[in-house]
């Protein structure tokens, strides 16, 4: 009888532990799986050691399975439609905790796309490039720039998502571009990298400039003319224009177009320019007139001298000035034995124009020029120009004199104008003297005395006086 009590009250117990807090269980298992991959939930009552039957539900409530164990493991393949919050449950018991499940579709076919397409464009325009992948969740992105990883947001590029903006291109953004989309996955992450996709960020066009040069071929003279861009990008349309009309157009992969045109010596053949076509950009050249001068006229030399810190001559430039000459070539002398165009004390630059003494050879220097398109054309010299080596400090007579001089006029001009300050002051304190004694004289209440007599011939005077100060 004894017994049968015993057996009651721990059945008892059993059914109130079973109803009680006490069995929550608990669900383990993955947040996310690849998509037709195996997952394994568990579930179990921490601390209970009898069979119990486990119900694992997703969602509002669906059965997935159930299981009778003392802890059970709920095996799924994973489908598309396996996404969703599950949980357990003790069979007329509690519920456990959920975990949301992701199924995770494997990344493939990575690719990327860009505005514009193709992507080609220019300074200060805006770029957007974008990740696509073919199949894929749960992605992540990482860029790479000619090789090198884009790894955050900087003053070159914005990363957002699957997207790379840049708001003003400029040249740092051009060359190869590439993409990798990832499975955000701990275990056995997938992968998959796109193509290269290059970028061209082209320059604008700007400063278009025409030069020419002249050669002769035999009986005429030609003109090289060059019309030349100091940058952008090419392909450019080039045009020559003579006085206005088109005489050469052509479409080259270069920042430079030559064209040549018959030209005259003394004649004007008009004014010449150039223009220049990129796309969205048109520039037209300064005029040049097509005017070949012959050399002429006087030649004069300027002189520069250079001094060390001891005030002495260490090194002098020499220029050569002919009074006319489109294209003149020079040639120098020193006590009338010509200078070759290098040597050890003296360079010549800018085509012979400027002789260059890095090592002074006092003498007499001249200067020569004559059209360097005709070997046969003559010489027009200057005149002899000495230099010489001098020491500033030494100072000669000639610079005391005219130091001395200079103190000496400052001298006079500054008392020439006190005296003239002086003699302005004494008479204009002579005539308020004056205008003072013939206001006196005028009163008629004045006495004066007995041996002095008021005639004509006084007032005259006084009046003369006064008439003299004013």
């Amino acid at each position: 009888m004894q017994s049968f009590l015993m057996l009651i009250y721990v059945l008892v117990g059993f059914v109130t532990e079973i109803g009680g807090s006490s069995l929550k269980p608990v669900l383990t298992g993955p947040s996310k799986a690849y998509l037709r991959s195996q997952v394994q939930f568990h579930c179990e009552v921490p601390g209970w050691a009898s069979p119990l039957t486990f119900e694992l539900r997703k969602d509002s409530g669906d059965l997935v399975r159930a299981e009778h164990n003392i802890k059970v493991t709920f095996r799924l393949q994973v489908t598309e439609g396996s996404e969703g919050e599950y949980h357990c449950r003790v069979t007329g018991g509690q519920t456990s905790n959920s975990i949301q499940f992701h199924v995770v579709t494997p990344v493939s076919g990575a690719s990327l796309s860009s505005d514009p397409d193709p992507p080609i464009l220019y300074e200060g325009q805006k770029l957007a490039l974008r990740c696509l992948a073919k199949k894929g969740t749960h992605l992540s992105f990482t860029w790479d720039h000619d090789q090198r990883e884009v790894s955050a947001s900087s003053d070159l590029y914005r990363l957002s998502g699957d997207a790379l903006a840049v708001d003003a291109a400029s040249e740092r953004h051009a060359g190869t571009y590439s993409c990798t989309a990832q499975n955000m996955m701990e275990v056995n992450p997938r992968f998959s990298s796109s193509q290269n996709l290059r970028v061209t960020v082209k320059k604008y066009i700007s400063t278009l400039k025409l030069s020419f040069a002249v050669s002769s071929t035999g009986s005429s003279l030609m003109a090289n003319i060059s019309c030349r861009l100091a940058r952008g990008s090419p392909p450019v349309t080039f045009s020559l224009l003579v006085n206005g009309l088109e005489v050469d157009v052509k479409r080259v992969d270069s920042l430079e177009f030559w064209s040549v045109r018959p030209v005259s010596v003394g004649l004007n053949m008009g004014l010449a320019q150039c223009k220049a076509q990129a796309e969205t950009r048109q520039l037209l050249s300064d005029p040049v007139p097509l005017h070949v001068v012959p050399v002429g006229g006087a030649v004069r030399v300027m002189v520069k001298y250079l001094y060390d810190v001891d005030a002495v001559t260490s090194e002098a430039r020499l220029t050569c000035f002919p009074d006319r000459g489109t294209f003149p070539t020079f040639s120098w002398s020193l006590n009338r034995s010509s200078l070759p165009p290098e040597g050890d004390a003296h360079v010549e630059m800018q085509n012979g124009q400027i002789l260059f003494l890095t090592d002074i050879s006092s003498g007499y220097y001249r200067c020569r020029a004559r059209d360097s398109f005709n070997d046969s054309s003559v010489w027009v010299e200057s005149e002899d120009i000495f230099i010489q080596k001098t020491d500033l400090s030494a100072t000669p007579m000639e610079v005391i004199a005219l130091v001395f001089c200079g103190f000496l006029l400052t001298v006079i001009v500054v008392a020439t104008c006190f005296l003239f300050w002086s003699t302005k002051r004494r008479n204009n304190s002579c005539k308020q003297c004056i205008n003072h004694e013939i206001r006196s004289d005028a009163m008629p209440r004045m006495n004066f005395p007995a041996d002095v007599s008021l005639n004509p011939q006084t007032v005259e005077m006084k009046t003369f006086i006064m008439n003299f100060a004013d």
